[in-house]
């Protein structure tokens, strides 16, 4: 990956140091680092093209680690069934999750698709401790890297993912020691002596984050820069970006608690550099001097000649503004000039306008959603003909435009009271109690044009999967104009399952695997689907329907015993 100019010309230095991280003294220049032992891309790794591979009998084994595909992934249907493909499954997680448990009560047993007798997957449930039972590091979308320090005990066996992590590589690397053919040449060479400490042998998790802040191999002093990464073997970083959160023996940035200014240094690291905007170069004119005074964020100080501000510098700091640039033979950031703030980039700007990179285009258009109810309006192309729309018999798709059986759209979101796939709310008491029924919004219109009462029951289908759930008549939900034709829209929030305390069909069934070609984010929100009043028939879609004793016996009684009560002690299970 290594470029003439801008910031990634320094990626040998990144990459050696990473090398040297993971291989220590067997990574040498004779050797390439050890580059060589590095595993290859051999297909498609993200997460719906291995499923995908899961389902068509292509793999044999998955760690599931603080997911819930079951539930959390789009067709849940297709994830579900292709757990059923695999030699064997481990899961790790705070409960017994919809994916651990596909084997036993999933829809697709309930319609005796599958077979539990005839599931040949192994599942190994292990109890993870949660976010307050472990130290170690959040990072945010502001690329604040915010340490916290463990509150209490893990309950029962429940471990942290160090401990986990730690000991499987430690078993791993003791099988591959007994072979030493050359297929275990990187794994027997991989640096793996971190310290432990306590009744379970567990590292420290600052020692791993010194080790991804990165230090000087012949002494082991902590960096404190990204400059200080060289290409000779002589620094180990396990992540270049992170170079610098841990620039001394005894000083764990992260873990600092007091902001000095309205920006928040002092308290966390950001990357890179602790710098809290990125580019912050920008704020500046061509000539180093502030944009505006009242947003100003770095400047060139002509007596130092050095750039200085509020932020710390996202730029060679003794780079002047006046400084030419060299685009067609310079090396580095300075080959950009003093000018040119996007140093990732090899020309310095920031890419409105995306010459190279981009899959679909050098510039953001409009395309409709694989399954839409109306035309492109703008031109015959209806869909983005770089999407990946994964169709298939087990993935299939509306006709789009305008299939009459799906004559709405439908989009999905996330409530306050729940998160993501539920498996850390809908098992918490007071959670469930706020949110504990699926609903469907729709508005007052299509509520009066199909007869759905407000608190009564609908079903929704998508060429899928049928679900059903209870009826939200809300004004949130409006009706689309388009081309003077109104269309009605649908809401459902995807947070339920069949497990935990507050139980319900899953949404996510209802979706196709599809990716858009750039960074392969599924189309979750916009989609056709249809509604009517009253429930689904039992077996046709999510799960079956519950009695009307189920559906009532949800009381405060029942939310009593806290979700931490249930945790799971070591389970494993299999056919």
């Amino acid at each position: 990956h290594r470029v003439r100019i801008g910031l990634w010309s320094n990626f040998d230095a990144y990459i050696i140091s990473l090398l040297k991280a993971y291989y220590g003294d067997a990574a040498t220049k004779d050797n390439d680092f050890g580059f060589n032992w590095l595993p290859r891309v051999t297909g498609d790794h993200s997460h719906y093209g291995y499923w995908l591979d899961m389902q068509d009998g292509k793999m044999e084994g998955l760690f599931v680690m603080g997911q819930n595909p079951a539930v959390g992934a789009a067709n849940g249907r297709l994830e579900r069934t292709a757990l059923s493909k695999l030699k064997w499954l481990v899961v790790r997680d705070m409960v017994e999750t919809e994916t651990a448990s596909f084997w036993l009560d999933s829809p697709e047993v309930k319609r005796g698709e599958l077979v539990p007798e005839k599931i040949a997957t192994e599942v190994f449930l292990f109890p993870a401790a949660g976010t307050a039972e472990k130290s170690g590091t959040f990072t945010n979308t502001q690329r604040l890297l915010q340490y916290r320090n463990k509150a209490v005990e893990a309950p029962g066996d429940s471990r942290n993912e160090t401990w986990f992590m730690y000991h499987l590589g430690r078993r791993i690397k003791e099988k591959a020691k007994r072979n030493p053919a050359p297929k275990n040449a990187g794994l027997n060479a991989l640096t793996w002596d971190y310290p432990v400490e306590g009744e379970h042998r567990e590292p420290r998790v600052e020692d791993v984050l010194k080790e991804i802040n990165g230090w000087t191999v012949s002494d082991r002093k902590q960096l404190p820069h990204i400059q200080n990464l060289k290409n000779n073997g002589s620094t180990a970083c396990g992540a270049w970006i992170y170079c610098g959160v841990f620039p001394e023996a005894n000083r764990n940035r992260a873990n600092e608690r007091a902001p000095k200014d309205l920006l928040g240094h002092g308290w966390g690291f950001s990357w890179p550099n602790d710098c809290r905007i990125i580019y912050n170069r920008a704020s500046a004119r061509p000539d180093g001097t502030p944009w505006s005074e009242r947003k100003k964020l770095v400047w060139w100080d002509k007596d130092k000649k050095e750039w200085t501000g509020l932020d710390n510098p996202d730029y060679k700091k003794d780079l002047a503004p006046d400084t030419p640039d060299n685009l067609d033979s310079g090396v580095g950031v300075t080959g950009l000039g003093g000018a040119r703030p996007f140093t990732l980039h090899s020309d310095g700007v920031g890419w409105l306008y995306v010459a190279s990179g981009l899959k679909d285009g050098p510039l953001p258009t409009h395309y409709e959603p694989l399954e839409s109810v109306v035309k492109n309006p703008l031109y015959a192309q209806q869909n983005d003909p770089a999407a990946q729309k994964k169709e298939r018999p087990d993935n299939p798709y509306a006709e789009s435009f305008g299939d009459p059986r799906y004559p709405y759209v439908l989009t999905t979101y996330r409530l306050t009271e729940q998160h993501t796939a539920g498996g850390m709310t809908r098992t918490l008491s007071h959670l469930a109690e706020l949110q504990p029924e699926l609903f469907t919004e729709v508005s007052p219109e299509l509520a009066d044009e199909i007869g759905l009462e407000h608190g009564g029951w609908a079903r929704i289908s998508t060429a899928r999967a049928t679900i059903e759930a209870r009826v939200l008549v809300t004004r949130r939900m409006r009706p689309l104009w388009i081309n003077g034709e109104r269309i009605h829209q649908v809401g459902l929030p995807y947070h339920w399952g069949y497990k935990g305390k507050a139980k319900g069909d899953v949404v996510n069934d209802l979706l196709a695997i599809s990716e858009e070609p750039n960074v392969r984010i599924m189309e979750t929100k916009a989609l056709m689907c249809s509604v009517a009043p009253g429930r689904r028939a039992c077996g046709t879609g999510g799960s079956p329907v519950p009695s009307e004793q189920d559906q009532d016996s949800l009381t405060a009684a029942d939310f009593v015993r806290v979700g931490q009560a249930s945790r799971l002690s070591h389970m494993v299970r299999g056919d």
